[in-house]
């Protein structure tokens, strides 16, 4: 049998605070005891309608939020497109302005060697001592007719056909003088010039192997300031900006005082 119930219970039920907080379920359980009125329904329906729209002003203020975010976004995306954009074209300056001052810098130095060469000092002699043969490609014979070559002539004969532009033949006699006579004073000079041919060749790889091997086999040569600067240059014209920076910060730091250094300076200031 089943059992109504109590009228206290009903009254208790219809005046509690729980339905008065809102809550569908309640409503619900109300409208089935049979004691929830219109007023109740309306108190629910407007509670309802009142955090309907609690809820739709959040999510049109997410809304926004998110799309400015966007916004932000796409255009924090496009100045880095620009930025890498514009670094890389620097960079692409920067190398073709490097192979092109690596180039003067060659011409520089053949000219200053020839212009030394032809130069008398302390009297009759030239800058490094030596007598130069008006055809050093020409053998060179003693009094008895036996041909001799001293590494001076050799290397003498080699400068010639460098400043000549003769660049095959430079090379040639460079690699043999470098063969024959790897201890003498003239040694680092000479790999700096073979060094350097290599490099207007395009053997950009060989031409730093060339120029490091000064650092290796002569370290207290006066080459050695500019043969570092030129392994930098290199290495920025390939584009290797890490290695670059070594060798430049090492010729800075070894040697502060020397031309190359403020070369590298300025080199340095350009990449970074």
């Amino acid at each position: 049998m089943t059992m109504a119930p109590s009228a206290n219970f009903m009254s208790v039920l219809c005046h509690s605070p729980v339905l008065r907080g809102g809550g569908l379920v309640f409503v619900l359980l109300l409208a089935v005891s049979g004691c929830a009125t219109k007023g109740d329904i309306r108190l629910l329906e407007e509670t309802l309608a009142e955090q309907k729209g609690q809820q739709d002003a959040q999510l049109l203020l997410i809304s926004q939020e998110i799309q400015v975010l966007k916004s932000s976004l796409e255009n924090q995306s496009n100045r880095l497109l620009d930025i890498r954009g514009d670094v890389g074209m620097d960079l692409t300056s920067i190398q073709d302005q490097l192979s092109q001052l690596s180039v003067l810098t060659g011409q520089v130095q053949r000219s200053m060697v020839a212009l030394l060469e032809r130069s008398p000092v302390n009297g009759n002699q030239n800058p490094v001592g030596l007598r130069i043969q008006q055809d050093p490609s020409q053998d060179l014979e003693s009094d008895d007719g036996a041909s001799f070559a001293s590494p001076e002539q050799i290397y003498q004969a080699a400068m010639v056909q460098f400043n000549r532009g003769s660049f095959g033949t430079a090379r040639r006699a460079f690699e043999s003088f470098l063969v024959d006579y790897s201890d003498h004073r003239l040694a680092p000079s000479a790999q700096f010039f073979l060094a350097d041919l290599l490099e207007q060749e395009n053997s950009l790889d060989e031409a730093i192997e060339s120029f490091l091997r000064i650092l290796e086999l002569h370290p207290t040569s006066d080459r050695v300031p500019q043969a570092l600067y030129r392994v930098g240059s290199l290495f920025v014209i390939q584009g290797n900006i890490e290695e670059a920076v070594s060798h430049l910060e090492r010729l800075i730091n070894t040697y502060p005082e020397s031309g190359p250094a403020e070369l590298a300076q300025e080199l340095l200031r350009g990449i970074r």
